[in-house]
């Protein structure tokens, strides 16, 4: 303590000075501990991010959480400091808790470098079996994420065990814990529950193009939690597995190749017998349509007004969507050639007569009114 000369002072100021000047360097120190713990958060986090490719999300990542744990534990281990400057006994608490505060630090942080690594290397593994034999990367991706989670909580364990922690105590405190967390995390079990059944069953993998929980998109990620869909606008959306196992799931990429269901209207005074001509001619002429004998073209309706034409053909699943086009587009400038028109919705307007008038005009117009439609 420094010694400050208070001959002079009021006897309550004297009185109050020793309090004041140990008070004010447990908060200095309070501080001090602090600072310094967050530096040690940042040198984490900077490694974690210099680690982590562009394309990964770093938030919720294992880097992000060891860097908070890492804080969490150099508050712990820093504690004494002020502590022992408050009138605690300072050399009994850094050699009953230093150590096993340092020991709890790089337990953690050998496991976030392990859990990382063996992630890393399931993922590296699945991408180059899927690149030489075809293999699905899908149950990879769900192993890597699971092994990660699972060497961390059994790290958390033990930095715990290193805190003094007693082991039979803390298997009470884990099973009562877990109760407590399956309970209040019951749609959480239910989404690695349906995880587990996703990477067993299989039913999409990493890169198909599927409809789920009503999202249409390609899957860029499975983990135990959630299912990650890259839309066609470059949005990722992440559904719980809950939700996807659910719901039924469209795959349109799992075959090799789709069909085409496309329909063009025509009008009743048009030539039904030329429209189908022109519509073959169009989808045999295209070199995307796969086979010849499989195409069919047939008169599918008689709607309200107009005659529905319809195609069928088989093509390559990544040709689909620009296959349709063209054939859209084709039968379109086939049909303006030939004289085959599209007949455009009709609307019929009622003259309204409002009431109390003998005459027809109309007060206010009535609503378009428009034929009904079979389908």
């Amino acid at each position: 303590m420094l010694q400050i000369d208070t001959t002079g002072w009021p006897p309550w100021a004297a009185a109050a000075e020793p309090y004041a000047e140990r008070w004010g360097l447990v908060l200095l120190s309070v501080v001090v501990v602090w600072i310094v713990a967050s530096l040690l958060r940042r040198l984490v986090l900077l490694i974690g991010k210099r680690s982590i490719s562009k394309d990964k999300e770093f938030e919720g990542s294992n880097w992000d959480l060891a860097a908070s744990v890492t804080r969490m534990f150099a508050l712990i281990l820093l504690s004494p400091i002020p502590l022992g400057l408050a009138g605690y006994d300072w050399e009994a608490m850094v050699e009953q808790r230093g150590p096993g505060a340092v020991g709890a630090v790089a337990i953690l942080v050998v496991a976030v470098i392990i859990a990382n690594g063996v992630a890393r290397s399931l993922r590296r593994f699945g991408r180059k079996a899927h690149r030489r034999s075809g293999a699905d990367d899908t149950l990879f991706a769900f192993a890597a994420s699971l092994f990660k989670y699972l060497i961390f909580t059994v790290a958390i364990v033990f930095a715990l065990t290193q805190l003094g922690f007693p082991t039979a105590s803390l298997a009470a405190l884990l099973g009562a814990a877990g109760l407590a967390i399956g309970l209040a995390l019951q749609d959480t079990l239910k989404a690695v529950a349906a995880g587990i059944m996703l990477a067993v069953f299989r039913p999409f993998r990493i890169g198909d193009y599927v409809t789920v929980a009503g999202l249409d998109g390609e899957v860029i990620d499975v983990t135990p939690f959630l299912t990650q869909v890259k839309q066609i606008d470059n949005k990722v959306v992440s559904i719980t597995n809950d939700s996807v196992w659910a719901e039924p799931l469209i795959n349109h990429t799992r075959q090799t190749r789709r069909r085409l269901d496309l329909y063009f209207d025509i009008s009743y005074d048009d030539n039904m017998d030329l429209a189908m001509r022109l519509v073959r001619e169009v989808a045999d002429a295209h070199p995307r349509i796969l086979s010849d004998d499989e195409t069919w073209v047939g008169i599918h309706a008689l709607a309200a007004s107009s005659v529905q034409v319809r195609l069928r053909a088989f093509v390559a699943t990544p040709e689909f969507v620009n296959v349709r086009a063209d054939i859209t587009k084709a039968v379109k400038e086939a049909f303006d050639a030939n004289g085959v028109t599209i007949p455009f919705q009709h609307v019929v307007y009622v003259p309204y007569k409002a009431p109390g008038s003998d005459t027809g005009d109309t007060a206010t117009a009535r609503p378009p009114m428009t034929p009904p439609d079979d389908d």
